[in-house]
């Protein structure tokens, strides 16, 4: 039902196939002196074809994980908007057809209308459509609800009241599936420290091997700039498979005053680095008024790009402020229209001299703006927006549709403030969890670019000590490995560029594990930067007191 067996092996597993198989041909011939030059890390050229090989077999495997993994990021908003729309008088058809059409549930929004089909055009009742689906589907949290859903409706059980109890055990599957890709982030948080330290050590041997055995330079650092580079990338890309998928900013697509402001500070700040870094260069290298090293100008030139990073970290916490005060007062809302007969608009005016944290000026903004019975469907999709919370968003969509279908604003908000609640608490364990990674990464940091800048010292030291002694060439040559000034210059240079990248990676994996913008991982990557270029200057003065230089 997901991979198209004629498509998969005409555009998947044949050219995967036929690449590999040209592939170690060229090997095998063509390239066959660079195969004899590079010795044992020749083996990583034969990775690759079955790497594709191997990409290729598994690619159906691969698709019905992404399958899954869609289902289940977004299995708690659909079973809260199932159930508001369930407390109106909508068919279950048409319910049905108003899910798939939504297309912020991705893969969810396909499966139902998969039972949305079988329903119009095969015929099939709800409860067979769903156990049809149940038996296919590749999430099980979502295969349970279906039997379930089958089951309760084959034995005559009020609809209604079935989805409404299938709130807590849904959320309930949803809040386990959660803290297990967490507790998936914290034992990667161990695994990241010892790989990051472990690859920093072995950098460390193989910038001091070349004079121990007199293997190029060039060379070794190309091969740990790229042993590196894989590894953050991987780690990257396996972070973004376990880390619970939930996002803090809203994900409509439209900009906001926010957004603008921010993208604003981010180009005026890019503008800066550039302006600190041409004078950097020109204050050291050209005028020679101050000579700055090299890792400072780095750190000095990355410096303006806190600013947007600020802003954006401010603007979060703010988000996260309203996001708690979203729950209370949609339930006060709820709960005071019904009482209302169901007149949101009064309702909201009585709400708006209370305070909502954060939220109370959009609040205000929302009366207002409906005050003006211009388009009240628009007022309300500009509530959200504003708010730049993306629950708020998804969660009002919800509300504001099922009272437009008739529902009672109580029974609807009892759902949605429940569930808006749960996914709140998820959260702040998700920020502690995120809080206890921006320390290690610092940490790691500061390991990476001492064991880093003791090898560089330890090697500039050698290699004066080995030019200075007068010993005939040919003993020289056979025992004494000296580099030129150059090559400590790209040696120098290739330090710069793993600390920067490493910084570059950890302030991405910070927002992927917080769910916040990356603009806001700028504070981190600063930060990391200037801890990176203070930790390496205090080891170079000390390894060079040490070795008296």
């Amino acid at each position: 039902m997901y991979v198209n067996m004629q498509k998969y092996v005409r555009f998947v597993l044949i050219p995967s196939t036929i690449f590999a198989l040209i592939y170690f041909l060229l090997l095998l011939t063509m390239l066959r002196s660079l195969l004899i030059s590079l010795g044992l890390f020749a083996i990583l050229l034969y990775i690759i074809p079955m790497f594709v090989i191997l990409t290729a077999l598994l690619y159906p495997k691969i698709v019905k994980g992404r399958i899954r993994k869609e289902i289940e990021d977004n299995i708690h908003f659909y079973i809260t908007h199932l159930g508001a729309l369930a407390t109106s008088e909508v068919s279950r058809k048409e319910m049905m057809k108003m899910l798939s059409e939504r297309k912020e549930y991705k893969a969810l929004a396909e499966e139902t209308k998969k039972i949305y089909l079988l329903m119009e055009k095969w015929n099939k009742n709800l409860a067979q459509a769903c156990r049809f689906l149940a038996r296919r589907t590749p999430s099980k949290i979502f295969a349970d609800f279906l039997d379930r859903m089958a089951h309760e409706l084959d034995s005559g059980e009020d609809f209604r009241e079935f989805i409404k109890r299938e709130q807590e055990t849904v959320m309930n599957a949803f809040s386990n599936l959660y803290q297990g890709k967490l507790y998936s982030v914290d034992v990667f948080k161990e695994v990241y420290v010892s790989l990051v330290l472990s690859l920093s050590f072995f950098a460390a041997f193989a910038i001091i091997a070349p004079f121990l055995t007199g293997f190029s330079v060039t060379f070794i650092l190309n091969i740990i700039i790229i042993f590196f580079v894989i590894v953050e990338v991987a780690i990257l890309v396996y972070l973004k498979a376990v880390a619970p998928v939930d996002p803090i900013w809203q994900t409509s697509g439209e900009l906001t005053q926010i957004d603008w402001k921010l993208y604003r500070s981010f180009y005026i700040s890019c503008a800066l680095c550039l302006v600190v870094f041409t004078i950097s260069l020109f204050v050291t290298y050209v005028w020679g008024i101050v000579k700055i090293p090299p890792p400072f100008i780095i750190a000095l030139s990355v410096t303006p790009l806190v600013i947007p990073g600020y802003l954006s970290k401010k603007e979060e916490a703010v988000i996260k402020d309203k996001d708690k005060n979203a729950p209370s007062f949609i339930m006060s809302l709820g709960a005071s229209a019904s009482a209302r007969g169901g007149d949101i608009l009064e309702s909201l005016k009585f709400l708006t001299a209370h305070d909502f944290g954060a939220l109370t000026e959009d609040v205000k903004a929302l009366y207002k703006r409906l005050c003006t019975r211009i388009n009240k469907k628009r007022a309300w999709e500009k509530f959200s927006i504003d708010t730049g919370s993306n629950l708020i968003y998804r969660f009002i969509d919800m509300f504001v549709e099922a009272i437009s279908l008739g529902s009672d604003p109580k029974d609807v908000a009892e759902i949605v403030s429940k569930n808006f609640a749960i996914i709140n608490g998820l959260r702040e364990r998700r920020d502690r969890s995120a809080s206890s990674f921006v320390g290690i990464c610092y940490g790691v940091i500061i390991g990476i670019a001492f064991s880093l800048y003791v090898s560089f010292g330890v090697v500039e030291a050698m290699n004066r000590m080995f030019s200075s002694l007068k010993i005939p060439g040919k003993f020289l040559q056979g025992l004494l490995h000296t580099v030129s000034g150059l090559d400590l210059a790209y040696l120098n240079a290739a330090i710069l560029f793993i600390l920067f990248f490493h910084a570059i990676i950890a302030s991405i994996a910070i927002k992927m594990i917080d769910g916040g913008r990356w603009m806001s991982g700028f504070v981190h990557l600063v930060g990391m930067m200037w801890l990176a270029a203070v930790s390496g200057y205090i080891s170079q003065l000390v390894i060079m007191h040490l070795l008296g230089i």
